[in-house]
């Protein structure tokens, strides 16, 4: 058995089906069967089992082998890379995810990198946090930036520093500071809400039924930016994380702080476990310094 028997298992166990795997791998379905078949046979063991829909699920023994497989795999993927680096100093992909919440403190941290590696290229995600936990496990990502934990034994997690949230209203409101839960009750809110997953919403949420306090909610937002035009244009206010403002011009806004602020956002720094890239290690510490700054 060889790497590339195993690469062919992997697809077939993600991709669920025989034909999904061959046009993933581009190649015809007859030798990828008699590949899974020869591997069984040399195995003594059913890794999948074949339904009527030819959907192929993985056995007991099918899932230990993805798992040593991926094992096996990565390992080998992680030497090619660590060869090259050898060759290519100062050059570079690096690719980083972020959460909608984490997003701005990402690029603060890859316009600072950029200066310090101009070589270097960047492919960047922003999506939820089951995603991008899977774009990390799948090493899609080296490192991702997220306000919610993984529950994943395989990876490495540095808390950064906190990120209390503010009131956002148009400038000419009357409000002033701090503002008080009752307050921000009375207030026409405009917030902003993941497609999957919690974030600031549910906790905004959560804490005015604790405080049986009963929200004007005027319209939920799935984006940052056009969030921001709505408070802007007078819709109604926000309550969004320090960092997430830095990148937006608040010519038209300006932001208040929370009595007794209930809400305050931890971001985190994830990568795998193992071995890291020179670039990942670089940017890691690159953004802890920017962190320390």
């Amino acid at each position: 058995m060889d790497i590339r028997q195993m690469m062919y298992f992997i697809a077939i166990a993600e991709e669920g089906t025989i034909t999904k795997a061959a046009e993933r791998l581009h190649m015809a379905q007859p030798p990828l069967s008699r590949q899974v078949q020869g591997m069984e046979e040399e195995l003594g063991v059913m890794l999948f089992e074949r339904n009527k829909k030819k959907r192929m699920t993985l056995t007991p023994e099918g899932e230990l082998f993805l798992k040593r497989a991926r094992e096996v795999v990565n390992k080998m993927e992680d030497t090619v890379e660590e060869v090259k680096e050898f060759q290519n100093s100062g050059e570079g992909k690096l690719s980083v995810g972020a959460t909608i919440y984490s997003a701005a403190l990402l690029v603060k941290s890859i316009v600072s990198y950029k200066e310090k590696h101009p070589n270097f290229t960047f492919q960047v995600w922003e999506d939820e946090p089951t995603r991008l936990e899977e774009l990390l496990e799948s090493r899609k990502i080296d490192v991702v930036l997220t306000t919610t934990l993984f529950s994943n034994e395989n990876v490495i997690t540095k808390q950064l520093s906190e990120d209390p949230c503010v009131v956002v209203v148009p400038k000419n409101h009357p409000s002033t500071e701090p503002v008080s839960m009752e307050t921000l009750a009375s207030l026409p809110l405009v917030l902003l809400r993941t497609n999957y997953g919690k974030g600031i919403y549910d906790s905004i949420l959560v804490e005015f039924e604790r405080l049986n306090l009963h929200p004007t909610l005027f319209c939920e937002c799935h984006d940052s930016a056009t969030l921001l035009n709505l408070v802007s244009a007078g819709f109604g206010a926000t309550i969004l994380p320090c960092s997430m403002l830095s990148l937006h011009g608040l010519n038209d806004l300006k932001t208040l702080s929370i009595e007794n602020n209930p809400f305050i956002l931890k971001t985190s720094l994830i990568y795998r476990k193992g071995y890291v890239s020179k670039a990942a290690q670089e940017f890691i510490q690159a953004f802890e310094e920017f962190q320390d700054g």
